[in-house]
């Protein structure tokens, strides 16, 4: 067969709390620059801004810190915009409708920039047909070599793109902070050299190089290497090249085994022919459909014209290049009508176009992600870029379908024989992909993966912000559906409950304590009616955390003057959708002169959470407690309507089940409970009652918490966990003022009001909070 042309892009010179249902309730709380000096000197950067969100911020939005300001300042800055060209300049062919895009904005390189990430520390090896090693964009910067290195434009070009430096002169690449590895695929000048190409790829790897950028190529489409292949089954990839382009067997047999070595360290990006009559792609662009190893991290690059609408959405798309065809399951698209650094001068630079200048962006990027991402493998960056890519536009640019690829955990990714994946998108590929979750187990493979509404902490009031103050120290890794783990506080995942502001009525049911025998009441408030005094109610006690339920109890008399109630309980938990509180209780009533002394015992076993604590499935603080508690309680009158009353509980809880989530141990769990007051009767008309207390409601007074909890992962797929106890010890101690009246009004009726003003409502120091409730009841 003929000569086959080495080719790549031909260079054209041309120089961015109040509610109301007649309640009323409020709340109230209280880039370094790089240095200069030298041929060769290391640049450095300021540390990758690594998301530590308050706790109410939502999981599913956060990853790297985005600065939404910044990011516009830096697509607005002159050497961000120098990148750009215009399609008209360069005779590529297409009559523009609309607004062309912005290279660097349409692939989101500014917001990667906006959250500090600008491959300091990574390496991109570049093999191109030569350099200026002194121009200023890659003057100073750390560059490796590997052979004789001759003095060429097209390769400035694309180092330029690639990681040109950020000083605010010319032009800056994609990863301006990273270094570089050049090796030349025509050391001589001018004749291909594979051996040198191999040696090259071998030392870029051994560098641990993240990507390898390839914007050259045969000229050659795909469907020569079918038609050797139909005609020679069994042969190998390396005999096909041979036989397509010559070079050797053996050499080839070589290079294909030194990509497939770097792809343990890097991205092979690779740019396609800019034949757009190619329909297939061409054979390089395209080699791991031919030779499946190097599928593992492999990115062949497409080039386009795009225009955008005001949001930046893509609104026409027209190929340049050649198609992605065999190599769509693994082919990214960009803009590369751009500008670049030239040989010709330290200072020069031109404007072109082609896959030449696409695959240098995708290039950069991979070494953002390995920045940002250092934990995951090299096929893991190629996949994130590659399922984040911008495809929403395929639909209403008529772009047919190809297939989808599963990246599993639910994420899947369409793709067509024309533009691969769709475009590149930075800011995509560094943001969580698909679902997030915590994980718990010993691998991302094996690990149970639990969604984040089975990952959130539905946290009672009564324990305050202990959770939360005992969380916080404790880092937690989330990951998302392609295993990127990002570092948050574990108290993140803590809600805390709303605080209860509205004042509690005296309508409640009770224990009718002057008729001995059986009492059968359904009631929505188990711990007022138990309790059985005339203050505020009971939510100082453990059955408070009941909803609606029944209470079966028997009075039986001791003596002449004391009295015996045994009682029992089922009821719905007043905290969570799925749980109940089961028991039984003994109070003892002893006449002291007029008024009355109560001793009394609960036990409980809760169903569903621990003392009302739901931790779903990854914090699984149990099935549910046993719960006991004791209670000392009076009520003394002093005149006629006038009367003292107090009650104070303590109590403690032991953890059932669990430890099949995050939580080993929970452990120590012990609450407390008071009110103290006055009842006034017939203050302003006959029958009225009128009540002033203080009370503290359920407490959480003590506790331990034992978490087993992954805090980062390695790049061979092990999960990194740690464990570590913490006490729980609220901020706080709500302390309520409550006023309340009653009064009975004619036909049946009665009106009511409270007023209620909580100290560190919640058990949260610092928090106070106020409520007015107004009831009226007519009877039928």
């Amino acid at each position: 067969m003929g000569p086959v042309k080495l080719t790549f892009q031909t260079i054209s010179k041309a120089l961015i709390c109040l509610g109301f249902a007649t309640a009323l309730a409020a709340c109230s709380g209280g880039s370094s620059s790089p240095p200069g000096g030298g041929s060769s000197s290391s640049s450095s950067t300021g540390p990758i801004s690594v998301f530590t969100p308050a706790p109410s911020a939502n999981w599913g939005t956060r990853s790297v810190t985005f600065n939404a300001a910044l990011a516009a300042t830096f697509a607005a800055s002159a050497e961000f915009r120098a990148t750009d060209a215009t399609c008209s300049a360069h005779t590529c062919g297409v009559t523009p409708t609309g607004t062309q895009s912005s290279p660097f904005v349409l692939h989101g390189v500014n917001w990667a920039h906006s959250a500090g990430l600008t491959g300091a520390g990574k390496t991109i090896a570049i093999v191109d047909d030569g350099f200026l090693q002194t121009h200023q964009e890659l003057a100073g910067k750390t560059i490796w070599t590997t052979g004789t290195i001759p003095v060429k434009g097209h390769g400035t070009y694309v180092a330029s793109l690639a990681a040109g430096k950020k000083d605010g002169v010319g032009i800056h690449g994609v990863a301006p902070d990273a270094s570089l590895h050049l090796t030349s695929f025509a050391p001589g000048g001018s004749a291909f050299d594979i051996a040198n190409v191999t040696a090259g790829t071998l030392a870029a790897a051994g560098l641990n190089a993240v990507a390898q950028n390839n914007s050259w190529g045969f000229d050659v489409p795909t469907g020569n290497l079918q038609t050797y292949f139909a005609s020679n089954p069994g042969a190998s990839t390396a005999q096909a090249l041979n036989a397509i382009v010559g070079h050797g067997t053996t050499n080839w047999q070589n290079y294909i085994y030194a990509l497939d070595s770097f792809q343990n360290s890097g991205v092979i990006v690779w740019a396609l022919s800019n034949n757009n009559a190619y329909t297939g792609g061409d054979v390089m662009a395209a080699l791991p459909y031919f030779e499946p190893r190097l599928a593992e991290a492999w990115i062949a690059a497409a080039n386009g014209y795009f225009e955008v609408n005001g949001s930046g959405d893509i609104t026409r798309a027209v190929r340049l290049s050649a198609a992605c065809g065999l190599a769509a399951k693994f082919c990214l698209a960009g803009d590369g009508i751009t500008t670049g650094a030239w040989n010709t001068g330290n200072a020069d630079y031109v404007s072109s176009y082609g896959t030449s200048f696409v695959a240098p962006q995708v290039s950069g990027a991979v070494a953002l992600l390995a920045q940002a991402f250092p934990d995951m493998t090299p096929s893991e960056w190629a996949q994130r870029l590659l399922a984040s890519a911008d495809n929403s536009w395929f639909s209403a640019q008529g772009v047919p379908v190809a297939g989808t690829i599963d990246y599993g955990n639910g994420v899947t990714h369409a793709y067509s024989t024309e533009w691969g994946h769709g475009v590149l998108d930075i800011k995509a590929a560094l943001s969580p992909i698909g679902s997030v979750s915590v994980l718990s187990g010993a691998s991302i493979a094996s690990a149970e993966r639990y969604s984040l509404p089975q990952s959130t902490i539905v946290a009672p009031s009564s324990f305050g912000d202990s959770l939360t103050l005992a969380m916080a120290p404790q880092e937690i890794a989330v990951f998302d559906a392609l295993n990127r783990a990002f570092s948050v506080s574990s108290a993140t995942a803590v809600q805390n409950t709303p605080v209860a502001m509205l004042p509690h009525l005296l309508d409640r049911a009770s224990i009718d304590q002057g008729q001995d025998g059986l009492n059968l009441l359904h009631t929505g408030d188990l711990a007022g009616a138990v309790s059985g005094f005339s203050g505020v109610g009971g939510r100082a006690s453990v059955l408070s955390m009941a909803g609606e339920g029944l209470l079966f109890a028997s009075i039986a008399p001791i003596g002449s003057t004391a009295e015996l109630t045994a009682y029992g309980f089922a009821a719905e938990h007043g905290a969570t959708d799925h749980g109940s509180l089961t028991g039984a209780g003994l109070t003892l009533s002893l006449p002291t002169g007029s008024g009355q002394v109560r001793l009394g015992a609960t036990f409980a076993e809760e169903q569903g959470a621990v003392m009302g604590l739901d931790g779903g499935s990854a914090f699984d603080f149990g099935s549910g407690s046993a719960i006991g508690a004791l209670s000392l309680g009076t009520e003394q009158p002093l005149a006629p309507g006038v009367s003292l009353f107090g009650r104070f509980e303590y109590g403690a809880a032991a953890r059932q089940g669990g430890g099949a989530g995050l939580v080993s141990d929970l452990s120590g769990l012990t609450f407390s409970g008071m009110e103290i007051g006055a009842s006034f009767a017939d203050t302003l008309t006959s029958g009225d009652r009128l009540t002033l207390s203080l009370s503290q409601p359920l407490r959480i007074e003590s506790g331990t918490i034992e978490m087993t909890r992954p805090i980062a992962r390695t790049a061979d797929g092990s999960i990194v966990n740690q464990t570590s106890r913490a006490e729980l010890n609220a901020s706080g101690r709500q302390v309520d003022l409550n006023l309340s009246y009653q009064a009975s009004l004619p036909n049946q009726a009665s009106f009511g009001f409270g007023l209620k003003h909580a100290i560190s409502a919640g058990h949260i120091a610092g928090q106070s909070g106020s409520g007015l409730m107004v009831s009226y009841r007519q009877g039928f």
